[in-house]
């Protein structure tokens, strides 16, 4: 009764009907990207106060420890957001439904309800300076040798165009075949062959800032860098406001 399981495949209405009516962790309520999206820009996150009516009306109520599983990366992009509000009683399920299904527990396809409740974060603990990244910080940190800019995106992505001097860490690269997170033994191997260094301030990206967010997750939560950001307005942003690009190799 103390855990409250979000289901964040709803990318759209069409992927929550298709997903979360084909099976689903018994209890988990589906919240869809829709949401929790600003409504006058879509690809950043609500304000706190906004997220806090979502919640409350899903049944979340405050002092209940919040699960997460997804399988595009919008678990962790409502993690980032959670923590980044000041609520720390959060965990991602690593694997997500399919690693539930393959360990042998049910699923089901009966819609799950819960009553509405209270949920509030403490404001004192607001801290988007230390989690979100905005377009003049980034701009400001593309000649800064004490800042590195990370490309979550695929290979061909960044390729053909990213932000002048970022480098590519693509957050598949963060998993196994079954979708858990590598051992952080291996990720830090993997984003030092990056030159992606826990003594730099790093910045996160991607189209919209659901990819960066798995990197931002291991970054942040299983190598315990201290200073990541994510770009919310990503990629999509920065063309928007016609900002310079590079294509090909990058730094």
């Amino acid at each position: 009764p103390n855990t409250f399981i979000l289901d964040t495949r709803g990318r759209s209405y069409q992927v929550y009907t298709a997903s979360y009516f084909s099976g689903h962790i018994p209890g988990a309520v589906p919240i869809l990207h829709e949401q929790y999206s600003h409504p006058k820009y879509f690809d950043r996150i609500v304000s706190p106060l906004q997220l806090e009516s979502v919640l409350g009306k899903l049944g979340a109520g405050n002092g209940k420890k919040i699960v997460l599983y997804g399988n595009d990366g919008l678990q962790a992009r409502v993690y980032w957001a959670f923590k980044m509000y000041g609520y720390d009683n959060v965990r991602i399920l690593d694997g997500g439904l399919d690693k539930w299904k393959a360990a042998g527990f049910d699923i089901t396809a009966a819609v799950s309800a819960r009553p509405a409740d209270t949920f509030e974060f403490d404001l004192n603990k607001l801290n988007t300076e230390s989690f979100l990244a905005t377009l003049n910080e980034v701009e400001n940190a593309l000649d800064n040798p004490g800042c590195i800019i990370v490309d979550a995106r695929s290979r061909d992505e960044y390729l053909y165009k990213h932000i002048p001097g970022s480098v590519n860490l693509y957050c598949g690269e963060l998993l196994n075949g079954d979708q858990t997170f590598k051992p952080a033994s291996d990720l830090k191997a993997l984003a030092e062959s990056k030159k992606v260094a826990g003594d730099k301030k790093i910045i996160v990206y991607s189209d919209s800032g659901i990819r960066s967010s798995m990197v931002w997750f291991a970054l942040t939560e299983l190598l315990g860098y201290p200073d990541v950001k994510n770009y919310d307005g990503s990629f999509n942003e920065w063309l928007k406001q016609g900002r310079r690009v590079q294509s090909g190799e990058g730094r």
